[in-house]
């Protein structure tokens, strides 16, 4: 008796979760709020601070590079530079 395809039980594979970084060049504008003398000092202090609010604009998104990750470790499954 011959074997066919249909008949073969083929396990489905597993489905595995990742973790996918994308680096990319996003047009955003960022906030600061910051107490300075004068717009010369505001300029300054701005280098050294975290954003108080963020606001992206994903159409003018270009995409550079993509790493995935296994979920949850460090280790390093694929990556692809996209330019």
């Amino acid at each position: 008796m011959k074997t066919t395809p249909q008949n073969k039980s083929s396990t489905p594979k597993p489905k595995i979760y990742y973790e996918v970084r994308m680096e990319c060049m996003l047009p955003a504008t960022l906030t600061y709020k910051v107490l300075a003398e004068d717009e010369h000092q505001a300029l300054e202090l701005i280098k050294n601070m975290s954003p108080n609010t963020v606001k992206h604009k994903l159409i003018g998104r270009r995409n550079l590079k993509v790493i995935v990750y296994l979920a949850g470790s460090t280790m390093i499954k694929l990556i692809k530079n996209l330019l």
